[in-house]
């Protein structure tokens, strides 16, 4: 059966976001509000108009920014298509040369890929089905029961673990993390190979408690036996450029924030490497 879901960008030759050469996809829609993001035209479920006025002309074609197809520099554009599973499949398909020669395969990140339940599990389970591997970047936050099904589907998991403390959590995110760390420990228990990415933000969840708490949850998860690394994701502020050229839809509100010191980043990295536990600045 073909579902119908909405992406706003698919990236091929991809080297991060899993093993090999990859192609990624970028599903529209993310439950969270996260104030840092870096793809905050994720965030709204449908399609929506840019403007990157640098490369406006200034010449009203586009009849006061409502014409996207009009607009003769590019400036305007629609950032979101609705597509269906198997037209999805034969841009995947085009690229599994590159995967089985490198060891590679498909990314779905976002937005949050697990905002479109049906979507997703359709295009897992097809590449399961040709033999493609597989690569969830995911925050987790979704009903236990949809993460539960498209388990069996998924090679690899990339699980952003933001902040400990639940109150700062909601504030800076606007969701709770309780099913956020349920699925987490589910995802553990499951055997699938996963990776904790942590994305570093000063003030926010670079200090020593929230970091202690961060660790404690990192052993417990390890104790399953398949968590393959941790990624440190040092903040950087190309998703506030981004905010700035969306003038449709929902607007996501986002702050400035600064990079941890490298002095921070390289302690809770030698901290971890100390535990056994693979860990990478970037990933």
């Amino acid at each position: 059966m073909s579902v119908r879901g909405c992406i706003f960008d698919i990236k091929r030759y991809a080297i991060h976001d899993g093993p090999g050469i990859r192609l990624s996809l970028f599903f529209k829609g993310c439950p969270l509000s996260c104030q840092w993001c870096h793809n905050p035209e994720g965030i709204d479920p449908r399609p929506q108009l840019i403007f990157n006025k640098s490369r406006c002309l200034e010449c009203n074609a586009c009849e006061e920014r409502t014409i996207p197809g009009n607009c003769p520099a590019g400036a305007l554009e629609i950032c979101g298509k609705y597509m269906l599973t198997e037209q999805v499949m034969e841009i995947i398909l085009r690229e599994k040369l590159f995967f089985d020669r490198s060891g590679g395969g498909v990314t779905f990140t976002g937005g949050e890929p697990l905002a479109q339940p049906a979507f997703l599990a359709s295009l897992l389970s097809k590449c399961k089905e040709r033999g493609i591997h597989t690569a969830l970047d995911t925050s987790l936050y979704a009903s236990p029961r949809v993460v539960s099904e498209i388990i069996p589907n998924t090679d690899l998991f990339l699980a952003d673990l933001k902040i400990m403390n639940p109150a700062r959590h909601l504030k800076f995110t606007g969701v709770d993390n309780a099913v956020i760390h349920k699925n987490l420990r589910n995802v553990a228990q499951s055997g699938v190979s996963f990776i904790i990415r942590i994305p570093l933000i000063h003030g926010i969840n670079d200090n020593g408690s929230d970091i202690d708490e961060m660790i404690r949850f990192i052993i417990e998860l390890r104790s399953c036996g398949n968590l393959k690394g941790i990624h440190l994701l040092p903040y950087h502020s190309f998703g506030s450029d981004k905010q700035k050229r969306i003038i449709s839809g929902k607007v996501p509100f986002q702050k400035s924030f600064t990079t941890p010191a490298k002095e921070s980043t390289d302690s809770l990295l030698i901290k971890l490497q100390s535990l056994g536990i693979e860990t990478v600045i970037g990933g």
